[in-house]
C-alpha cells in the first residue's frame, strides 16, 4: 500500500472513533470502534491506539482486536513479551495478531 493510501486509511479509521454498528436485523450484535492518534513508538509503529470489538446481546465481548497492552508469547511469569501490542481477544483468550 502506498504511503498516501495508508495515510488515507488511517484518517478514515480515526473518523470511525466512537461509532457503534449493529450487524444483525434485531440489533443484538454490535461492533464498537475506538481509535486515537498516539505517538509513534516501537509498540505502536502506526501511531494509533485502537480497539475493534464485537459484542453479543448480553454486551459480552465475543471478538476484539486492540493494542492496549503487550501480550506474552508464552504463558507463565517468564513469558517473552512481543515488540508490538497488536493482538486479538476471542472470548476470554488473548492471542497475537
Amino acid at each position: 500500500m502506498a504511503d498516501r493510501d495508508q495515510d488515507l486509511a488511517v484518517e478514515y479509521f480515526l473518523e470511525l472513533d466512537g461509532t457503534v454498528h449493529f450487524v444483525d436485523e434485531k440489533c443484538k450484535y454490535r461492533v464498537e470502534i475506538k481509535a486515537k492518534r498516539t505517538d509513534v513508538t516501537p509498540e505502536r509503529p502506526h501511531g494509533l491506539s485502537y480497539s475493534l470489538t464485537l459484542h453479543d446481546e448480553k454486551h459480552e465481548r465475543i471478538l476484539g482486536f486492540d493494542n492496549a497492552h503487550p501480550v506474552p508469547a508464552s504463558k507463565g511469569p517468564g513469558g517473552k513479551r512481543h515488540k508490538f501490542h497488536d493482538h486479538r481477544h476471542k472470548y476470554d483468550k488473548t492471542r497475537i495478531c
